[in-house]
């Protein structure tokens, strides 16, 4: 999510100006309040807006239950992300908590909402898994709870969210999200008094993805929908064209995903090209099926309407070729080969899980959209992404297609999950 300057200037001033309050309002009531060592049970985690993140948080959440197997998970998220959480095994589907954003008024009265309700369910413990945005920590001090845990500034300036956790952990820009939360997540079960921080290696091995139980009739559902426009027995190549209105500088150049579709239906005359997305997205699929004027190239955005029929299709295809977004993270969890175009954010955090080779240009200015900036990159440059060739693009799907990949990797030579 990519928030306005008027969000911003809020966020900056306001926000830190409550955290600050909250800070002292911490303190003046620490001075009565001894807090002892109990059992955790009741546990709050508050990711708000990225749609990949259900994915790179389950490794937390499966260790939360590897350590307090009766331990009740609750989700704190926004409603255009709720679908994302309600797949996972590790949480009940009423445990995951909504704020409505659809727009402005709607929100507030669901931060109203939600505070009380989660007040309400007796927390041991808030993880705030996001990164630096001020209105989760804000949050997570409203909601009642024994103890609060988050990621946090130490030293560094401008990313001020008080000082009211009882659970520290720095957030590590050179190691993968996935386990930048899981340390978090490791320093909240178990808060060291010397010093908050996980201090320790985080093992890929203890990186886990969720997998995705197909449904056969939904599944068929989708297919049948599809074949209004292909011959089903025709084997499927995904594109995702677009990320979006909210992040365009994601989005590889329309112009050459044209030039990329009309090769790799060249090279693969019995596949189809099928590109997905919401219903906004589209006018780009519209624009790349014109432009390849081939009957085997057909739009089928709006045309999923959860996340779960996406998913289904995602079952039937052969490779999914997509810009950095949520796309390449459900992916992984059916098992779908993928390669993911980078640009402005960088593969080291926010590399695909499953199996996925993410082609990236290494500019200087990369990555540009970072936690430092709240995803606010100083320009809307896709440069970094219109530098990978439509060629480069389509001989990466070729190695993937022969089985020649080396996955989690970036450009086929270097890991990303460190």
């Amino acid at each position: 999510m990519r928030y306005s300057s008027k969000i911003r200037f809020v966020d900056r001033y306001v926000g830190s100006a409550i955290l600050f309050i909250f800070t002292l309002l911490h303190r003046f009531f620490s001075i009565f309040h001894t807090k002892r060592k109990q059992a955790i049970r009741n546990i709050l985690a508050i990711e708000l807006v990225e749609m990949g993140a259900s994915i790179m948080g389950y490794s937390s959440l499966q260790y939360i239950k590897k350590q307090n197997p009766d331990a009740r998970i609750f989700i704190l998220c926004t409603a255009s992300t709720k679908a994302s959480w309600l797949l996972l095994d590790a949480i009940l589907p009423e445990d995951v908590h909504a704020l409505d954003n659809r727009n402005i008024g709607t929100l507030i009265i669901s931060i109203f909402k939600n505070i009380r309700a989660l007040s309400k369910k007796n927390l041991d413990l808030i993880i705030d898994f996001e990164l630096f945005t001020r209105i989760s920590a804000i949050l997570s001090f409203c909601i009642r709870a024994r103890r609060r845990a988050g990621f946090y500034a130490y030293t560094m300036g401008g990313l001020y969210r008080g000082n009211f956790l009882d659970a520290k952990c720095n957030f590590n820009q050179n190691m993968h999200i996935a386990k930048n939360l899981l340390a978090l997540t490791k320093t909240a079960l178990s808060p060291s008094p010397r010093y908050y921080n996980w201090e320790g290696p985080i093992s890929n091995d203890e990186i886990i993805i969720p997998s995705y139980k197909s449904d056969p009739e939904l599944k068929e559902s989708v297919l049948r929908r599809l074949a209004a426009r292909l011959d089903r027995r025709r084997p499927l190549i995904l594109l995702a064209p677009t990320v979006g209105a909210m992040l365009p500088m994601r989005d590889y150049p329309k112009e050459q995903y044209v030039e990329v579709v009309r090769q790799i239906l060249n090279n693969y005359p019995e596949h189809a090209v099928v590109m997905v997305g919401i219903a906004a997205h589209d006018g780009a699929a519209r624009y790349i099926e014109q432009a390849v004027g081939n009957p085997r190239c057909v739009s089928f955005c709006g045309q999923t309407a959860t996340l779960r029929e996406l998913l289904e299709l995602f079952t039937a295809a052969d490779i999914l070729i997509t810009n950095d977004s949520g796309n390449p993270h459900f992916a992984a969890m059916v098992g779908l080969k993928n390669v993911t175009l980078f640009g402005p954010e960088t593969p080291f955090m926010y590399g695909p899980l499953g199996k996925s080779v993410c082609l990236f240009d290494f500019f200087h200015s990369s990555p540009s959209i970072t936690a430092y900036n709240h995803k606010n990159p100083p320009s809307d440059s896709n440069e970094s992404l219109r530098s990978i060739s439509p060629e480069r693009v389509v001989e990466t799907v070729r190695l993937v297609m022969k089985g020649e990949a080396k996955y989690g990797t970036i450009n086929n030579e270097i890991p990303y999950l460190l």
